[in-house]
């Protein structure tokens, strides 16, 4: 480092920062041969070694060069989160009253990382490398002062600028609001050629970034490699650049961990930050050349113009005032004009007026510097839109209702609502999700039919489907299909409903009630009495909108809508009212209490599959079906553990309470006949297969 400074000494740079902290001496040779025992080896090359070590510290070379005609400035690491310190801070040259250094609204930090005393002395100043970034992680605004205790300090560029221009300190402007006092500048130099730099009340400023990195062959700071350097290896137009100019010294690799992100660009070199501070500070004053006579070694800010514009956006004193007028004018010109627009020309001049203020806003920013709020006048255009844009769909409000009223004959009023209210949340394309599917048959229809007339055949049925139809919608399922005297409805599609298993079995267990309920009413018109079975199955199946270019309809399809409608078939075999799937039961077994009906094989399908019949929600069953439930299980253990003889006696006890059952029958039957089979497959595991749908 020592050497590198040197060498821009020689090609002419006048101001050196180095965006790299030195908190650790540099290990000497002593250091280096510690473990050895020199006296072993040679006793003379332990006194030579003393004569040469002060001439070979390197610290010390670095400071030295330091102070060989070049002004360095070197980067203090302040953490606002660990108070650790390393080293010692050099005094503050930020000219305050120590009262307001306490209080005014800046940047705090806990703790940081000096340099060795050695390089702090013989450094010409020290500045804080620190560049604390937006809440989304982005670089836009750089404190040109912190505070560490009761002290502030300088940023890395704002001290090169200083020592170059022979600047003894910095004065604070800081004018007082509402109930504390905040910076207003930061003023450089003295008298009527002082310069000042505006801040927010963080004492912080926006970042005036000239484009994208070096790195990325935009080449506004020239990167010039530090080898190079050391080795005059530096091209002619390198070493041009060198001539008279401001060097920043730091790390671009992105192992090295100086990785910024910027507006316009997410890999950015952390010491370019730096050097677009120091452009913006170096572009915001005007030079003059020193005359041959002038041989004073005052500060250069006694003989510069300042500029009117300064490099750094900042928000103007009458911005609040301006602001206003410009809402006041553009709300009342929307108020008036909307009104009388359709909902296309309203959107096309909302737009354009978008553009415009964003426009207008850049170019006052890019030529002017001034930081106008842009936020509330794209809310005052966004928000006039919106509220004229509702005002013109309340008209259409009748006919939204009329559209219910038409779909509220397919799929539950309350998924029309939803799918009124976020048309997002639904589609009629087909996808692969998992649902509940049910299948419902009034039982020997064919007898039914034959005995009725068409007509009161037609009323029977609508008097049927009307209740059950309702019971689906009310427990928020979608009918497929109605077929005969069988109705389809699956739960879980359109709209998601996560509760698909659970509403589809109540609703089937307040179908089955229902049914009980209108037996009487059928049997006061004279029409023969109503049975029904009923099955469920969950599992994944295709839903979309399917069919012809003729005529579509909105189903399901899939292996487990093929076993839902199995299921409902099986119900006349086991002579029940209801049986449902493994992957619908499962699930619910904290919810509901189910009777393990049998382990079947359905024809078109090789793997056995369990089937259940809901008796009910666990809190509403009574006592004794829990109790007929458990004795039926006992039953069922001994038969599948191959306990014939136990599950028969169990089987016919069951029997004689409820002759009725065709389930028990169905088992004794089976053990009637496993009981004269000679041998069964070692991996018999109960499963009935079934050759009929």
């Amino acid at each position: 480092m020592g050497q590198l400074t040197e060498k821009l000494r020689d090609y002419g740079a006048v101001v050196v920062g180095f965006d790299i902290t030195f908190p650790e001496p540099d290990r000497s040779l002593r250091d280096l041969l510690e473990p050895i025992d020199l006296n072993q080896i040679d006793p003379v090359f332990n006194e030579t070694l003393k004569e040469i070590e002060p001439v070979i510290d390197a610290d010390q070379y670095f400071a030295n060069a330091m102070q060989s005609g070049i002004d360095a400035v070197l980067a203090i690491n302040f953490n606002p989160q660990s108070s650790a310190a390393y080293n010692e801070l050099p005094d503050s040259i930020v000219d305050i009253a120590p009262e307001l250094a306490e209080t005014i609204s800046v940047r705090e930090m806990s703790g940081f990382t000096g340099n060795l005393k050695v390089l702090q002395d013989a450094a010409a100043g020290n500045g804080s490398m620190n560049q604390q970034p937006d809440a989304d992680g982005i670089v836009r605004r750089v404190p040109l002062v912190i505070r560490y205790g009761d002290q502030l300090y300088p940023t890395l560029s704002l001290e090169m600028v200083r020592v170059f221009n022979f600047i003894d300190n910095y004065e604070l402007l800081t004018e007082f609001y509402i109930d504390n006092d905040i910076i207003r500048a930061v003023r450089i130099g003295s008298g009527q050629f002082a310069f000042e730099v505006p801040t927010d009340r963080m004492g912080q400023v926006l970042v005036p970034y000239v484009g994208g990195t070096s790195l990325n062959n935009n080449a506004h700071y020239p990167y010039i490699s530090a080898t190079d350097v050391l080795r005059d290896s530096l091209s002619e137009e390198e070493r041009e650049a060198l001539q008279t100019s401001f060097v920043l010294v730091g790390t671009s690799a992105p192992g090295l961990g100086d990785i910024r992100a910027m507006p316009l660009q997410r890999v950015y070199p952390g010491v370019e930050v730096h050097a677009n501070m120091l452009n913006g500070l170096l572009n915001s004053f005007t030079t003059f050349e020193v005359g041959e006579e002038d041989t004073s070694t005052e500060s250069m800010f006694s003989g510069i113009v300042p500029e009117r514009n300064t490099q750094f956006p900042y928000k103007p004193d009458w911005e609040s005032g301006a602001l206003f007028t410009v809402i006041l004018i553009l709300g009342l010109g929307m108020a008036m004009a909307f009104p009388h627009m359709g909902a296309p020309s309203m959107a096309a001049t909302a737009l354009l007026l978008l553009v415009g203020v964003v426009w207008a806003n850049f170019q006052v920013w890019d030529l002017y510097k001034m930081d106008f709020s842009l936020v509330l006048l794209l809310f005052l255009i966004v928000g006039t839109t919106t509220i004229n844009m509702i005002y013109g769909f309340v008209a259409e409000s009748q006919i939204r209702k009329t559209i219910k009223g038409m779909f509220d004959q397919y799929v539950p009023p309350a998924y029309i609502d939803s799918m009124l209210e976020d048309p997002d949340n639904y589609t009629f394309d087909g996808e692969s999700k998992e649902l509940t599917v049910f299948f419902c048959d009034i039982r020997d229809f064919t007898t039914i039919s034959e005995a009725l007339s068409a007509s009161e055949l037609k009323i029977l049925l609508n008097e049927f489907f009307t209740p059950i139809t309702e019971i689906v919608f009310k427990h928020n399922g979608t009918i497929d299909k109605y077929v005969g005297d069988m109705v389809m409805a699956f739960w879980g599609a359109p709209l998601d409903d996560p509760n698909h298993r659970s509403n589809a079995i109540r609703a089937t267990l307040e179908i089955l009630d229902k049914v009980e309920e209108m037996k009487p009413f059928f049997a006061e018109k004279g029409y023969p009495e109503i049975a029904i079975g009923c099955g469920l199955n969950s599992g994944f199946m295709n839903v979309g909108d399917m069919g012809s270019s003729y005529r579509r309809s909105y189903t399901v399809l899939g292996d487990a809508v093929n076993l839902g409608s199995r299921l409902e078939g099986l119900t006349k075999f086991y002579g029940i009212k209801f049986l449902v799937g493994q992957e619908t039961a499962r699930p619910l077994m904290d919810q509901f209490l189910f009777r393990s009906i049998d382990r079947v094989k359905v024809k078109g399908k090789h793997e056995a599959i369990e089937c259940y019949e809901p008796m009910g929600e666990l809190a509403e069953v009574s006592d004794e079906v829990n109790a007929r439930v458990a004795e039926y299980h006992t039953a069922l253990d001994a038969y599948l553990q191959q306990n014939w003889v136990e599950a028969e006696q169990k089987f016919n006890a069951l029997s004689v309470k409820e002759p009725d059952t065709l389930l028990y029958k169905v088992y004794l039957k089976r053990i009637y006949t496993l009981l004269r089979e000679d041998t069964l497959p070692e991996d018999w595991d109960g499963a009935f297969t079934h050759t009929s749908k």
